[in-house]
């Protein structure tokens, strides 16, 4: 085991990595047949890598409403992190009217169709 202790803490407090374990991942794209689907944008897969490896901890998905709300008022999470700019999901509005909110789960998918995450709409 290496000892991190050298390496400056994340922001927030807590590196956030959200990648799968390969199983977990295999489970996941078995089960994304019954979900929507959802083709990432360029801006959309760069905005995910960075949750997925850390680089935007501390969250931990796209940004609900109550986190966007607060960044756009105070550039502070509902946490109290500071946090400059909202990092969400911008979907088409006829896509987002096919979610219902607490149970949508969508399969995030890259140019060639690839499912890269799962998102759940909250």
């Amino acid at each position: 085991m290496t000892s991190t202790s050298h390496l400056i803490p994340a922001h927030g407090g807590e590196l956030v990595q959200l990648i799968a374990s390969p199983e977990r991942s295999a489970e996941l794209k078995a089960h994304s047949r019954e979900w929507l689907s959802w083709d990432l944008t360029a801006r959309q897969v760069c905005d995910l890598e960075l949750l997925l490896s850390g680089g935007f901890s501390p969250l931990r998905g796209f940004m609900k409403r109550a986190d966007y709300e607060r960044v756009c008022h105070n550039m502070h999470l509902t946490s109290g992190v500071l946090w400059p700019m909202p990092i969400t999901l911008d979907v088409t509005e006829e896509f987002a009217k096919k979610l219902q909110p607490g149970s949508s789960k969508i399969a995030l998918r890259d140019a060639e169709g690839v499912m890269l995450a799962r998102s759940s709409r909250g």
